[in-house]
C-alpha cells in the first residue's frame, strides 16, 4: 500500500462513518450534552447523540459533526487527485525544476494529512514528514 492508497483508503472509512452518522447538525448543550439540531419544529425534535463530560467536551464533539468529517475528507480527497493528477503529468515527461519542485511540495502535504492516520497499522513511519 502506498501513500496514496492509505490516505484513500482512510478518508473512504471516515466518510462511511460519518454518513452512518449524518442528519441534522449536532450542537452541544452547557450541560454537556450533544444533540442533534434539526431546526425543524415540525420533527420530533433533537436526538441523542451523546453526553460529554463538559460542556468544552460536547462543544468540541458538536464541532466534529458527520456534515464538518464530509467536508473535510472532500477537500482531503481534493488535495490526493492534484497529487496524481500532477504525478501523471510527471510522468509523461513534462518535467521542469519548477514542477519537480510544486510536486515535492504536495507529497509533503499529503505526509502531513496522513499524520492524522498515524495509529493506524497501515501507516508507514517513512511517510512521516
Amino acid at each position: 500500500m502506498d501513500l496514496v492508497e492509505f490516505l484513500r483508503a482512510r478518508l473512504d472509512r471516515d466518510e462511511q462513518m460519518a454518513r452512518a452518522c449524518s442528519g441534522a447538525p449536532w450542537k452541544a448543550a452547557p450541560s454537556g450534552t450533544v444533540s442533534t439540531d434539526t431546526g425543524d419544529p415540525g420533527t420530533d425534535g433533537p436526538a441523542y447523540v451523546a453526553t460529554a463530560e463538559n460542556g468544552a467536551y460536547a462543544e468540541h464533539i458538536a464541532r466534529h459533526d458527520p456534515a464538518r468529517v464530509l467536508a473535510e475528507a472532500s477537500a482531503k480527497r481534493q488535495v490526493v487527485d492534484d497529487y496524481e493528477k500532477q504525478a501523471w503529468i510527471l510522468g509523461q515527461g513534462h518535467r521542469t525544476p519548477e514542477l519537480d519542485a510544486a510536486q515535492a511540495v504536495r507529497e509533503t502535504v499529503l505526509r502531513l494529512l496522513a499524520l492524522a492516520y498515524a495509529h493506524h497499522p497501515a501507516y508507514q513511519e517513512e511517510w512521516r514528514p
